[in-house]
């Protein structure tokens, strides 16, 4: 090896040389580095934590859609309905008080005038016209006359009939009964118990009625029958059926407030032998419309305080400016602490008014508390905590990992 060829291999291992310690210094100082942050985390989190806090604290017009939805929820509250009274037994009323046939004739009486226009059509079937069936008080579902003799052999429990003539359910019956009236029938439902009905299914009997002076059943028919001939009838002259659901209402309105008053509605056909149990305890309408008022509160409270959520949520969204916020993620953090805070203070203004009416000897303060939104609040407390928390900790990590990986120290450790 020749002196040329010499120096030039000691310049090639003296460049590897200079190159390697290059490298272990650099490799020093980024674990000296990586040591300095680890040493620092404590203050690190602090700082990154600090941040959020800044980045997800409410601007003015944060706060401004704050104490609108506030306000809304407060509203909202203040002006739900009130929590009914039941009606007591003593203030029920016979079945033929003077009272009711009083309104039976003010009623028929206004719907005269209203409709006096109208023209009458006999049809082919000799259905009853509408003035007929809007002037006669009496509807067929309450005939019980020859239901238990011959062939018809139905048992329909005397005064307390209604529970089985699904004319007489307050919901059910606006198709029963309306139908019922146009055609001069009745339609039950029949009971196990009674041998009436072999198998607890859900299924109902049809039987014409005489709607002369006798007022009794006639001869079995089909329940289809019924409604093909209330089409019939209704498809000859339209006011039939006006007049049908005049008279079905009307008919309900009388027997809703006396002594046996109206059956559960859809209990007659779904278990005609367990709602005729609780009818005949005294347990109708009313006791049942009075113990769901507290669930229909709760729900429809719920509903309008998940729509003032909705609406104010998408009103936020509306003001977000991706030039003053990059990270969709954080101003939706704003949003959520925008809807928790609302829910939360309109609650506890509710939850304190109602201690202070307790305290003052006030019995319906408890019946008139927002359940539904006091639980639409702890929903939105659970909800959003865990939300924020999620996104807390995505922004956290996503920087602790840029500080890990970068040679800039933007936090001063």
């Amino acid at each position: 090896m020749d002196k040329e060829e010499f120096q030039k291999r000691r310049s090639e291992l003296q460049c590897k040389t200079d190159d390697l310690f290059s490298e272990i210094e650099s490799h020093s100082k980024e674990e000296m580095r990586t040591i300095n942050v680890l040493h620092k985390a404590p203050q690190i989190l602090n700082r990154l934590e600090q941040t959020f806090e800044d980045r997800t604290s409410l601007s003015k017009t944060d706060c401004v859609l704050l104490f609108l939805a506030t306000a809304l929820q407060l509203v909202r509250i203040y002006l739900l309905p009130k929590f009914e009274e039941k009606y007591k037994q003593e203030d029920r009323i016979p079945h033929n008080d003077d009272t009711i046939k009083k309104m039976e004739h003010e009623e028929i009486n206004k719907y005269k005038k209203d409709h006096q226009h109208w023209t009458s059509i006999k049809g082919k079937k000799n259905y009853r016209s509408w003035q007929e069936i809007a002037f006669t008080v009496k509807v067929p579902y309450d005939a019980t006359r020859h239901s238990g003799e011959g062939f018809n052999n139905r048992n329909m429990h005397g005064g307390q009939h209604r529970v089985k003539s699904l004319g007489h359910d307050p919901v059910l019956g606006w198709i029963f009964g309306t139908c019922n009236i146009i055609t001069d029938t009745i339609t039950i439902a029949p009971e196990c118990k009674l041998g009436e009905k072999k198998i607890r299914i859900p299924y109902v009997e049809s039987y014409d009625v005489d709607m002369g002076s006798n007022f009794c059943w006639k001869n079995r028919t089909s329940t289809f029958s019924v409604f093909n001939n209330s089409i019939e009838s209704v498809k000859e002259d339209k006011h039939r059926l006006a007049a049908a659901v005049f008279a079905q209402g009307l008919h309900l309105a009388s027997d809703k407030y006396t002594n046996l008053g109206l059956p559960i509605p859809f209990l007659s056909l779904i278990d005609q032998d367990e709602a005729y149990e609780i009818y005949k305890k005294g347990y109708d309408y009313l006791d049942y419309n009075y113990d769901i008022q507290i669930l229909s509160r709760t729900m429809k409270s719920a509903e309008r305080a998940m729509l003032i959520n909705a609406i104010i949520s998408r009103l936020h969204f509306l003001f977000y400016n991706p030039q003053e916020e990059p990270n969709m993620k954080l101003y939706a953090v704003r949003t959520r602490k925008i809807l928790s805070y609302s829910n939360l203070l309109a609650t506890t203004s509710d939850v304190i008014q109602t201690a202070f009416r307790v305290y003052n000897g006030d019995k319906n303060a408890l019946e008139n508390f927002d359940i539904g939104g006091f639980l639409v609040t702890l929903y939105r407390l659970i909800s959003d905590v865990t939300f924020i928390q999620k996104i807390k900790e995505e922004f956290i990590f996503k920087e602790w990992d840029k500080i890990m990986e970068s040679n800039n120290n933007i936090y001063n450790i």
